[in-house]
């Protein structure tokens, strides 16, 4: 089984022991005996955990296949930070426009401000929605609530 082989070389090429890899994701050291002996195999959760510990991918943990863009963890983590990068001068541009006078903020109300300049007509439907769940006034004899 090439999990079995792939596991050893990772733990053996970092001078690792089983009960650190045990450690490290939380496992028994027999669980991580009994994976490289090829007894058993770890759950999926356990298993990506395994390839994220060790900075490789799955499919070569359990496959011994390299992606076809030979991507890392460290690939993915660089790109996401760069998209949030990215993501935060956007909402500074976005902002700049704003404090530029073009505006945005004063073409948008906010929940609150609705709320508080139309109170009493928001008094009014509920009323009126109740009354009309409730048969009208006429069903009230004469009581108000």
């Amino acid at each position: 089984m090439e999990f079995a082989k792939q596991l050893k070389k990772l733990r053996t090429d970092k001078g690792l022991s089983q009960e650190d890899i045990a450690q490290k994701i939380h496992v028994t050291r027999q669980a991580v005996s009994r994976w490289e002996a090829g007894s058993s195999v770890p759950d999926l959760e356990t298993a990506v955990q395994l390839a994220a510990f060790f900075d490789v991918s799955l499919d070569w943990l359990v496959l011994d296949k390299q992606p076809a863009d030979n991507v890392t963890n460290q690939d993915i983590l660089n790109a996401v930070n760069e998209l949030r990068d990215d993501i935060d001068d956007l909402s500074d541009d976005i902002d700049d426009l704003d404090d530029g006078g073009v505006g945005f903020s004063d073409n948008r109300k906010s929940v609150g401000s609705f709320l508080e300049d139309n109170w009493f007509l928001i008094i009014v439907m509920c009323v009126l929605i109740y009354m009309g769940f409730h048969g009208g006034i006429s069903s009230w004899n004469g009581k108000f609530f």
